[in-house]
């Protein structure tokens, strides 16, 4: 194994501890955790629908984590957007090598989440991928 491929090994290792420590956080703790970064909170409304999210931009790493909310007010999935789909596949690569695929349910069973691939129409990279509990 090259020194590159252990790099990248490393880096989405502590990608995947950085979001699934978001989880099951409130949002004024995840403000807190990222509070240098740029973020843009959401409020969504329509008929009976009221949700909450969050959305938290990595300028130098190239991608966007959002963060959606329980009606308790704890982080329940983070949404990973990358600035390319490369970053995508690379991640998918690695999740392939170190957790366990369930091919009924379509997706990842890591320690503390699952994670999902869903594919985006309306984006310049057509799929992020999404963890949650």
């Amino acid at each position: 194994m090259d020194n590159n491929n252990i790099i990248g090994i490393k880096s989405y290792y502590y990608l995947l501890q950085q979001i699934t420590s978001l989880l099951d956080l409130s949002l004024p703790e995840i403000r807190q955790k990222y509070r240098n970064y740029p973020y843009c909170l959401i409020d969504y409304f329509e008929k009976d629908v009221e949700e909450k999210s969050i959305e938290i931009r990595f300028d130098q790493e190239e991608f966007t984590i959002t963060c959606l909310f329980s009606d308790e007010g704890k982080c329940q999935s983070v949404y990973l957007f990358p600035d390319k789909n490369e970053y995508v596949t690379k991640f998918i690569s690695y999740l392939e090598i170190t957790q366990n695929y369930d091919y009924v349910k379509n997706r990842w069973t890591a320690p503390s989440c699952y994670i999902k691939a869903e594919a985006i129409s309306h984006l310049p990279c057509d799929i992020c991928l999404m963890f949650y509990n």
